[in-house]
């Protein structure tokens, strides 16, 4: 089977099962994967400023203005 239909198959399980639950148990879900949603922004925000220290560290990135940038082109 191929992987994308078993995960649509999967996800259209699970959104049924959610919405089996009672109002309140739905919000409980919703508001899970809320704060599990941020939580992924906030890692990968992370991440990306580490890599944007280290590329800085080796001298890949450099800073100024934005007329020090249009003086170098």
């Amino acid at each position: 089977m191929n992987r994308s239909l078993v995960m649509a198959t999967t996800f259209d399980a699970i959104l049924e099962e959610i919405a089996s639950l009672s109002i309140e148990d739905q919000e409980m879900v919703d508001e899970i994967i809320h704060k599990r949603v941020i939580e992924s922004k906030r890692e990968e925000i992370r991440a990306d400023y580490q890599a944007a220290l280290l590329e800085r560290q080796k001298g890949r990135i450099k800073s100024g203005s934005v007329a020090d940038l249009f003086g170098s082109l």
